[in-house]
């Protein structure tokens, strides 16, 4: 090699972009062109305005610190990372290559191609250690058309999580439902537990969906307490059952959630208002929610329909702190 090729090959490999910020660019680019192909109806913002936020975020940090605002973009594994891993992956910034980004927004994340997994955890450490549950999914999965995939482990970012990771992982808990809403649901479960995330889960999707899944064995119980949740209420069906959650933050929040699907069911909203209501409380910040003959304010746990005053347990509100110390 020449003596003079040394010093140049120095400096190309000095202005060379850190790797990290190749991965974030290239997710970027791949996020925004799989947008064109995904979608395709009942968008409410055009689509280069969510390329033009995204855009705006310089690298992997600046994006989580923002927190959603002033729009959210949700990661979703890709259908090859997914098929391949033996273990569900845990979220990391250094795998950025399985993912895309997609709008948490109306018309983006459709169940023709995305799928939520629903999931016990079978450790504290991680969710399915020996990948059993994995296998599972897999096998079910492979011969279905769909291109992303949501796991809250692979996802959202993990314990210890940096403060910026903390910021996001906030706000995915504050918009999950709109993933769950509007994707194909997947699930095995191991033999009954009264888990509350999971009866919210399904709580979510059965009353959000013209066709609720079919009553197999390992999910029947969950759909037996839905049952008697309408019937009797949320408050007696928890503590019939001794559901139970890991923090008492996520405890409050879902019971608002479940206490608002179940009354708006039992108020005989069709399917088609659930869901709008519903995605309205996700996408959307405000505090009050106005349509012909209904009132609703989520933070006062107020539902006014054609002048009556409905209740449930009002949203908590979650402006600041650490998750894993609420």
């Amino acid at each position: 090699m020449s003596p003079l090729a040394m010093p140049n090959s120095s400096v190309a490999s000095s202005c060379a972009p850190p790797p990290y910020l190749v991965a974030w660019n290239s997710l970027v680019r791949r996020s925004i062109a799989a947008w064109d192909d995904i979608a395709t109806y009942d968008q409410v913002v055009p689509k280069d305005f969510p390329g033009s936020i995204l855009q705006e975020y310089h690298s992997l940090d600046h994006f989580l610190a923002q927190a959603g605002k002033p729009l959210m973009f949700w990661f979703f594994q890709r259908r090859s990372a997914f098929m391949a891993q033996r273990h569900m992956k845990k979220w990391s910034r250094d795998e950025l290559d399985d993912y895309i980004l997609l709008p948490a927004a109306r018309g983006f994340v459709l169940r023709v191609d995305c799928f939520f997994v629903s999931h016990f955890w079978r450790t504290q450490e991680h969710p399915d250690p020996d990948g059993q549950y994995l296998r599972l999914h897999q096998a079910e999965l492979e011969s279905q058309t769909w291109s992303y995939i949501w796991i809250d482990w692979t996802c959202m970012p993990q314990s210890p999580r940096s403060l910026s990771e903390e910021a996001y992982f906030h706000r995915c808990l504050q918009t999950m439902s709109g993933i769950i809403r509007n994707c194909g649901f997947t699930y095995f479960y191991p033999p009954f537990e009264p888990r509350l995330w999971i009866l919210y889960e399904i709580t979510e999707y059965v009353l959000t969906c013209s066709t609720p899944p079919g009553r197999t064995a390992d999910i029947e119980p969950f759909l037996m307490h839905i049952d008697e949740m309408l019937e009797t209420s949320v408050q007696a069906t928890l503590s019939k059952h001794s559901y139970r959650c890991s923090y008492d933050r996520d405890r409050q929040y879902l019971i608002s959630w479940l206490e608002l699907l179940v009354l708006l069911r039992r108020l005989h909203f069709s399917i088609d208002s659930i869901r709008h209501i519903m995605d309205n409380m996700t996408w959307l910040s405000c505090e009050i929610q106005i349509y012909p003959g209904v009132v609703l304010s989520r933070f006062e746990g107020t539902l006014e329909v054609n002048g009556e005053m409905h209740t449930f347990t009002p949203f908590p509100r979650w402006d600041s702190g650490k998750y894993s110390q609420a």
